[in-house]
């Protein structure tokens, strides 16, 4: 099957959900209200892994209570997600974001949850809170830092996501070049219009003959190697 590690299910309609139904999907949250809502579409749709979670461009709008609800309601869910850190776009101070991100840490260790984390400019930051934390399962979401950290990565049984903005985004694609394939898993991050390119689900067959041509690898082969990571990462 394709597999989508990192879209925000709960924003699209049920049409488009019912289109998605051979797509494995991690359906991300960006607050409490999102994680309600993607523990209630993963009912109706088995293909949608929920996950919770508090997105830190959203954490100004978010009191400490909220945060406490997402936590409560994740060992009802399938991983925590969308949650990290973000120098360049949140409004939150790195302290404040990093004292958030800590809870869903020790929370991932403690449950043995997987977490699918946005890194925007904190790659390692957030790697070494994570290792620190002994969270056994994680994914760096839409993956664009630092070369030298795949390694580490790797070495820790992470993931990296590869987003279908590889074909337009060069520091991407440079990832996507260098990454071992056993690292790597498929997203969309829809529904999200990224420079003209409109992403979704459905984007992820075109993302995965691209990785193909780039990876030059037998397509079946690949997808195997790629549903094979999702699942790991699931646990």
């Amino acid at each position: 099957m394709l597999v989508d590690s990192h879209c925000h299910a709960y924003s699209f309609g049920i049409d488009e959900l019912e289109s998605f139904k051979d797509i494995l999907i991690v359906g991300v949250a960006e607050d409490y209200e999102s994680s309600i809502r993607n523990l209630e579409i993963s009912r109706a749709f088995p293909n949608i892994y929920p996950f919770v979670g508090a997105h830190p461009w959203n954490l100004q709008d978010i009191r400490e209570e909220e945060v406490e609800k997402i936590l409560e309601i994740a060992r009802k869910s399938s991983g925590i997600g969308e949650v990290g850190l973000d120098r360049r776009y949140s409004k939150k101070t790195i302290e404040e974001q990093i004292k958030v991100f800590k809870l869903f840490c020790e929370l991932a260790s403690e449950e043995n949850l997987p977490m699918n984390i946005h890194a925007l400019d904190t790659w390692r930051e957030c790697f070494n809170i994570v290792t620190s934390y002994d969270v056994k399962s994680v994914l760096f979401h839409w993956y664009t830092g630092p070369i030298d950290l795949l390694e580490e990565i790797a070495s820790q049984g992470y993931y990296i996501s590869i987003n279908p903005a590889v074909t337009i985004q060069p520091k991407h694609r440079s990832i996507l070049e260098k990454a071992e394939v056993d690292i790597l898993i498929t997203e969309s991050d829809g529904p999200y219009l990224y420079h003209g390119m409109s992403l979704n689900p459905l984007k992820i067959r075109e993302l995965m003959e691209t990785i193909a041509k780039v990876k030059d690898l037998p397509l079946e082969y690949l997808e195997r190697i790629i549903e094979g990571n999702f699942k790991k990462f699931i646990g």
